[in-house]
């Protein structure tokens, strides 16, 4: 009975499934093996949490494997565009700064 709820949780957690499905395949999985109440409420909130907890894991993986793909592409990101597009500008306005000052002194 253990080996068989450590498999329904991996096969809950690799669906990722919203929370109402897993509910309701928890429920029909404490139906099907006659789980008592107390047990089956147990099951199902720790079938929620493994789900939940797996979906945050593998968005974080999913997160940073793109992260570091795009990194590896030389592909720049908005974050480093800004930062050029910030640098740009102080550029110029120095240029226009120093370009007034040498007219100022003409």
């Amino acid at each position: 009975m253990k080996n068989l709820k450590s498999v329904f949780y991996a096969g809950i957690g690799l669906a990722l499934k919203g929370k109402s499905k897993i509910e309701k395949m928890a429920k029909q999985f404490v139906k099907e093996n006659k789980l008592g109440v107390a047990e089956g409420k147990k099951f199902i909130e720790k079938a929620i949490k493994q789900a939940e907890d797996t979906k945050k894991e593998l968005s974080r993986k999913i997160h940073e494997t793109v992260r570091t793909t795009i990194s590896q592409m030389g592909i720049i990101t908005n974050k480093e565009i800004a930062r050029l597009n910030k640098e740009l500008e102080n550029l110029k306005a120095q240029i226009h700064k120093s370009a007034k000052t040498k007219k100022n002194k003409k």
